[in-house]
């Protein structure tokens, strides 16, 4: 099969943690290598990075990113512009394929452009939705949602990560529940296994006489960090001693922009720290190779997702691959991810006082610790990429 995957707002192989690169990259990147090593060819259209020309990278024999060039206008009006530059270049090139599956709302709009040019079955993924973040994060954006309602109307099918998602787009999207098929995203278990916590300081050049509390992703206002950092300012009052024998690491964010230390959700997350005199043990460390972040997860004695709304929760799912000790808010993906008090904690999203509560009985109950990070470890092989790219390739097989 071929297939044109379309990832417009933000490129697969782009830095993750800074700006808009998070989790969907890792969702495609994992799901086109997967499907190519099953014998499908798969090309990925984004846009050029910065001050780049445009190329095309081949990941696999069978898959490749096509990077192309857009008219620097806003991205709703550069939509139109991208579309016909991609159809130009697939008919320069006399490409052909299958199917086609945008990620992200600006993707959809192209697809559904795409779609139409080259008589293709349009398979779309939300990643999120403008709807719950207005609902949850207090984040408005009309013409965000007006082309949600569009691409419903036009497109094929929704492959939704979670039954929650898809019942967000019954009742919020009124969309019909014929055309949403629930696959969740998978993990790399090769790259994401448990590395030992004394190994993976060591590498890490971290303490290992220090508790280590660990947050992964973007620096965003739906990330809830603020909540973390009320929490711990709460229990270093309560516990004196406490500061002096922890570390809370916060991974995400370009620390040599100064477009990052400008961000308003980073100068409020400053401000936080510095009022209550945190600063020695709360650390902005920057994103970090995928790579690396199997060990992060090792060496850390609690992952903490504090999130407003998360759609799935990749983090979480790689830090369960990794026997990790989680504790995340009760939102979105992750309450089908963490079973409380059985691979892991949840604790109501907002709730200062029941998650500074749960941090000290976790750092201090380490048995428990151990046992929800091998629960958490078990569970996650439900969720293997070889496992959901074929059912996802299902799903483009029902319209072909």
């Amino acid at each position: 099969m071929n297939i044109i995957m379309i990832s417009y707002w933000s490129c697969p192989l782009a830095r993750l943690g800074v700006l808009a690169a998070g989790g969907m990259n890792v969702y495609v990147l994992n799901l086109v290598n997967t499907l190519g090593k099953l014998g499908h060819r798969i090309d990925i259209y984004t846009r050029v990075h910065k001050e780049e020309d445009e190329k095309v990278l081949v990941l696999h024999e069978n898959v490749r990113i096509i990077h192309l060039k857009t008219s620097k206008a806003d991205h709703y009006r550069d939509v139109k512009y991208y579309s016909e530059r991609l159809l130009d270049y697939i008919k320069r090139n006399q490409l052909s394929y299958n199917v086609l599956h945008s990620h992200y709302f600006y993707s959809g709009l192209i697809g559904d452009k795409l779609s139409s040019g080259l008589s293709l079955p349009h398979l779309y993924t939300f990643h999120t939705l403008g709807l719950v973040k207005r609902l949850y994060g207090g984040i408005n954006d009309p013409k965000r949602i007006q082309a949600e309602r569009l691409i419903i109307d036009k497109i094929s099918a929704i492959i939704a990560s979670t039954e929650l998602e898809k019942d967000d787009l019954i009742r919020k999207y009124k969309v019909n529940s014929k055309k949403i098929f629930v696959v969740s995203p998978g993990v790399n278990h090769f790259l994401f296994k448990n590395r030992g916590s004394q190994y993976s300081r060591d590498k890490l050049n971290l303490p290992q006489d220090k508790k280590i509390i660990l947050f992964v992703g973007r620096i965003d206002p739906i990330k809830g960090i603020s909540f973390l950092i009320e929490a711990i300012g709460k229990l270093t009052q309560k516990y004196p001693s406490f500061e002096n024998n922890y570390r809370v690491l916060l991974i995400g964010g370009d620390l040599q922009s100064r477009h990052f230390w400008q961000n308003k959700e980073v100068k409020k997350i400053q401000y936080l720290i510095a009022e209550k005199n945190l600063e020695c043990c709360i650390k902005f460390i920057g994103s970090r190779p995928h790579t690396l972040l199997p060990y992060y997860y090792c060496a850390a004695d609690i992952v903490v997702m504090p999130s407003v709304y998360e759609s799935f929760g990749l983090v979480v799912l790689e830090a369960m691959a990794c026997g990790s000790c989680i504790l995340a808010s009760r939102v979105g993906g992750l309450k089908y991810l963490i079973k409380d008090k059985l691979n892991g904690r949840l604790f109501d999203s907002g709730n200062i006082e029941q998650l500074g509560r749960i941090i000290w009985e976790l750092l201090n109950d380490k048995q428990q610790r151990i046992k929800l990070g091998q629960r958490a470890l078990n569970a996650s092989q439900e969720f293997c990429w070889d496992k959901q790219a074929k059912k996802i390739l299902d799903v483009y097989k029902c319209f072909l």
